[in-house]
């Protein structure tokens, strides 16, 4: 097959690891995803999905767009990329992306789950494109069983479901009847309100009834030293015998004849 065959979606390393994806010209044909990892002997091909040309006729447009519009710019050439009927190479990044938009698809009954699933592909992010495929591509996974069942549940989901507002729980006033309210109130302790002078009022005052009571230092001291009541009672002995001095009061002088 020459190269002129192939169409590089994007910037592509021939040398590296890249997938190839091969779009049927007829309309009732099959699409298929491989994988193909360069090794010692040469690479190596691995099959990873297979769909009906009919399913992705429905949904290409819309994968080419939304893949186009999350490469980055080293990941662009000159010209935009798209896929075209016959063999598409893709970097390893877009193929891991495809690759779980396929598995879930191919979980599709009918043609109801269609719109559901690419609508839920692409509110996924790239990162969590390239975490699904680690599971999806896990030794044991297989159509019908696994993680790739498990897409096709996650992403299938109803429009309205997946585009509803989450509903958020108004949190409940204290006082409202419930347990919970009663709970946070009761938990809650009430603040201590100081006085102006710093004082807390509603602090209690120890109980003085179990302390033992205190003797005044004057009593105490004599008890315990008798020989100072001695001393004090002749200090007031020698008071008593000390003549008065008297005050003579300003007044007339008498005066006496000679």
């Amino acid at each position: 097959m020459s190269k002129r065959s192939i169409h590089d979606f994007g910037v592509v390393d021939e040398k590296g690891d890249f997938y190839e994806f091969r779009w049927a010209d007829d309309a009732f044909g099959e699409c298929r995803l491989d994988g193909v990892i360069q090794t010692e002997r040469g690479p190596r091909r691995t099959e990873l999905a297979v769909l009906p040309a009919r399913i992705w006729t429905l949904v290409s447009e819309r994968t080419i767009r939304e893949l186009a519009a999350g490469m980055g710019e080293t990941e662009q050439t000159k010209k935009p990329p798209t896929l075209k009927v016959g063999i598409n190479r893709l970097s390893p990044l877009i193929g891991r992306e495809l690759a779980v938009l396929l598995w879930a698809l191919m979980e599709a009954a009918d043609d109801g789950n269609i719109e559901a699933i690419l609508h839920g592909w692409r509110e996924l992010a790239r990162e969590e494109r390239w975490w699904l495929y680690t599971k999806g591509a896990a030794p044991g996974q297989r159509t019908g069983a696994g993680w790739r069942l498990a897409l096709f549940h996650a992403l299938s989901e109803t429009t309205d479901s997946r585009s509803a507002e989450p509903v958020t729980h108004e949190k409940k006033k204290p006082g409202s009847g419930s347990r919970s309210s009663k709970k946070s109130v009761s938990k809650k302790k009430p603040e201590s309100r100081k006085s102006s002078n710093g004082t807390n009022p509603e602090q209690k005052t120890p109980n003085t009834r179990n302390l033992p009571k205190l003797i005044p230092p004057t009593t105490a001291q004599s008890k315990k030293h008798p020989a100072n009541s001695s001393t004090s009672d002749l200090a007031k002995s020698e008071k008593r015998s000390q003549p008065e001095k008297k005050v003579k009061k300003p007044g007339r002088t008498a005066t006496t004849n000679n």
